[in-house]
């Protein structure tokens, strides 16, 4: 895993403007709820923890979880695919982004496009064994 903590992870994602190209789920294997975002500057494998995300940058495509699926085509993925990851921050710290949460990061924001391009904000959190995703706008809750 990479030394560092999920939320630079993501914020380095933000810095290089990367760009989601694809995202997966692992949703049948002995560790179901795994999310894999592809983005032009990395991949994310971002797992359920006991009672936080785990978060880790995977360098290597041969490194990534077996049994992932292709959710492109699903809420909220098919609205974000092309566009830039803008935001990070963790979930109740609507001031500030970037701010580190105190404690581990149970919910991560993240904003693709610009705040002033229409952005989307998708809400990442933990659920049991599974990572809940949902884009704030509607509210669209989809178990991956």
């Amino acid at each position: 895993m990479s030394s560092q903590s999920g939320l630079e992870v993501f914020e380095r994602a933000v810095l290089a403007r990367g760009r989601i190209l694809r995202s997966e789920a692992n949703r049948r294997g002995a560790t179901p709820g795994i999310l894999v975002l592809t983005l032009d500057v990395g991949r994310i494998v971002i797992r359920p923890g006991d009672d936080c995300l785990l978060i880790e940058q995977v360098e290597d495509a041969g490194r990534l979880p077996t049994g992932l699926e292709s959710v492109d085509d699903e809420e909220p993925w098919w609205r974000l695919l092309g566009q830039p990851i803008t935001a990070a921050w963790p979930g109740g710290v609507e001031e500030g982004v970037g701010a580190r949460g105190l404690g581990s990061l149970m919910v991560l924001k993240l904003r693709f496009r610009e705040e002033s391009d229409n952005p989307r904000i998708v809400r990442l959190e933990t659920a049991g064994r599974a990572v809940r995703v949902s884009l704030e706008e509607g509210q669209v809750e989809v178990q991956a």
